[in-house]
């Protein structure tokens, strides 16, 4: 499963690449700004953690991608309960609070997979 992680924070970005691979996934990037992570998200992606701000920049441009290709994707975000910052387009998408539990993570990447 190739999954693409999209965070800015190093320790976040390493921790998610570290749990997922012990899972047994190949991740793509980490990615940590727009540009780098649109590039990465014609890379065979399958499935896709997303943070929300990259250094002050959102990550929708990525989402709204993602979710034309029928990519599914998680926000793992501060900006989890925030439900105006999200384009109505990506209100419906899973969001998930930070700091995330790992469980919680992997139950919803599941759940994205069924």
């Amino acid at each position: 499963m190739n999954v693409l992680i999209v965070e800015d924070d190093f320790i976040v970005a390493f921790d998610l690449q570290t749990l997922l691979e012990e899972q047994g996934a190949k991740v793509i990037g980490p990615a940590t700004d727009l540009d780098e992570a649109l590039a990465l998200a014609t890379s065979h992606v399958q499935l896709a953690v997303l943070d929300v701000n990259l250094n002050g920049r959102y990550v929708f441009p990525l989402a709204e991608q993602l979710q034309q290709a029928g990519v599914p994707f998680v926000f793992a975000t501060a900006y989890a309960d925030n439900e105006h910052l999200f384009p109505e387009t990506l209100r419906a998408a899973p969001r998930l609070p930070k700091p995330v539990l790992p469980t919680v993570l992997l139950a919803q990447l599941k759940r994205l997979l069924e």
